[in-house]
């Protein structure tokens, strides 16, 4: 409750000061001041017991690790700008309530429902055309996609051609729940691997401190609720990567995991340190759900240049614990050049966001020449090494630029108001299909991403193709003729 009272005592003073230095034309009682704070504080709590209830819906874990993840979400809360917008929502919403109920007492009912009128319908009345103006916007591309239901896996079960010719068809899937129906969707669009992403926050890029997630890995409750999601996987005879992302939480200053470097070895030392307790605590996980695919790190190119001994001596300490086969997923631009550890690693894996355009909504025939500037780097690292390139990511959002700058993420705005393009979206797909995966060296694809909030009418977007003919444009390249 500390911290509560005292960004309550905080703002408090704040205003107090401005109070008394600004010539306000409408008079702010003390009553009125304590009144907004209480709703601010209330609304602050509420946040929390949100939060509080939504883990409690979803994982089972002690009440004391629960309050622990809703003290860090607190923490992460108050740099975000729409979380002080959150807090706004319960006093204006008093405010509104209030203002209709005085003009009831002034006007009675005829007051009341001009007060309904101009400060409740006319706002919503304009806000919602408004929306639906900016959606008509954002879905007036014309597709004329015709669904092939022929390529789909119609059995009960994930399909095994990994076994008969060794390429992976994966994808990420986020937030499995036990009675999702995800899992269907995806064995009948011929995905035979799922990748699970833990993510491990870090605060700073050079600062050592990291932190699993449940204060992993020191929660058994954290790697039941990854036992029980591997198990659903599994039971529908589907195959497993694990693939743990650090989570950058601070990015102000433009940087991301792929920067992270510490300024002395002693620093170093207790960075490796943390990252071999996480690393090793899912390796010990994979082997004993029997895991058949195991990323050891993501994107961390200034750890994997300036420490490959440190690195070396991590991939031996988890072949000790894993048998499986062990991935590292080094991003395409330069990173994938410069990791200086391959032959100690089963496949060389590639963050394979490559651009293929320079402008939106392009075709397919200049997606697929795209990926010709592409193939020489990938060929002779194969060749190097002995060794196949897998592609442990590859992902497109369905917007016009998503061949142009396939790694930008969506921002909290644009999700709303950047055009959808299910066209360029499938096209990306279908020109990796066409052109990378017919490659001797390529073994495979982990598609990005998968979300399980809910069925998706693929309107939207965001990486996801649930509801998009992407999807079937990947079941398509997944598809293998029977013999």
């Amino acid at each position: 409750m500390l911290p509560v009272f005292s960004f309550g005592k905080l703002l408090y003073l704040s205003l107090e000061s401005s109070i008394t230095t600004i010539n306000f034309k409408v008079k702010i009682t003390r009553k009125q001041l304590f009144l907004y704070l209480a709703f601010l504080v209330g609304a602050f709590l509420l946040a929390g017991l949100l939060v509080a209830l939504l883990i409690r819906s979803r994982v089972d874990i002690p009440n004391e690790e629960m309050w622990s993840l809703v003290q860090r979400f607190y923490s992460s809360a108050i740099k975000w700008p729409f979380f002080y917008l959150f807090l706004q929502v319960p006093y204006l919403s008093f405010l509104l309530i209030r203002s209709w109920w005085r003009d009831y007492q002034r006007n009675a009912w005829r007051g009341f429902l001009k007060g309904i009128s101009l400060k409740g319908i006319l706002p919503f009345l304009l806000i919602w055309l408004s929306l639906k103006g900016i959606d008509a916007f954002r879905t007036s591309e014309q597709m004329d996609y015709k669904w092939d239901y022929s390529i789909e896996n119609q059995t009960d079960r994930a399909n095994d051609h990994f076994s008969k010719d060794g390429k992976h068809r994966g994808i990420h899937v986020f937030d499995l729940q036990a009675d999702s129906t995800d899992l269907n969707i995806l064995k009948t669009s011929n995905v035979e691997w799922i990748t699970f992403t833990p993510f491990i926050p870090q605060d700073y890029y050079d600062q050592p401190q990291i932190v699993g997630e449940y204060d992993l890995p020191d929660s058994i409750y954290y790697f039941q609720s990854w036992e029980r999601k591997i198990n659903w996987a599994k039971a529908k005879d589907f195959k497993v990567m694990i693939k743990p992302h650090i989570w950058l939480v601070n990015t102000d200053n433009g940087k991301w995991r792929s920067d992270i470097a510490m300024h002395n070895e002693a620093d170093w030392e207790k960075w490796f340190g943390r990252y071999e307790f996480e690393i090793l605590a899912f390796a010990e996980l994979a082997q004993q759900v029997q895991v058949e695919a195991y990323c050891i790190g993501t994107e961390l190119q200034q750890t994997a240049i300036q420490q490959p001994e440190r690195w070396r001596a991590l991939i031996r300490k988890v072949r000790l614990i894993y048998d499986g086969t062990l991935v590292y997923a080094a991003n395409w631009n330069e990173e994938v050049e410069q990791v200086p550890f391959w032959d100690d690693l089963d496949y060389i894996g590639v963050q394979a966001y490559y651009p293929l355009a320079n402008q939106n909504n392009p075709s397919l025939a200049a997606l697929e020449k795209g990926w010709e500037g592409h193939y020489p780097i990938l060929q002779s690292l194969s060749k190097k090494y002995n060794k196949k390139i897998l592609f442990t990511e590859l992902g497109y959002k369905s917007t016009p630029d998503a061949g142009r700058k396939p790694w930008a993420w969506n921002n909290f705005g644009n999700r709303f108001y950047k055009p959808i393009s299910h066209r360029t979206q499938a096209h990306c797909y279908q020109a990796f299909f066409n052109t990378v995966w017919q490659q001797e060296w390529m073994a495979g694809v982990h598609i990005w991403e998968w979300q399980t909030r809910g069925q998706s009418d693929g309107q939207n977007n965001a990486f996801t193709l649930e509801g998009k003919p992407a999807l079937n444009v990947v079941a398509k390249g997944f598809y293998v003729e029977p013999q």
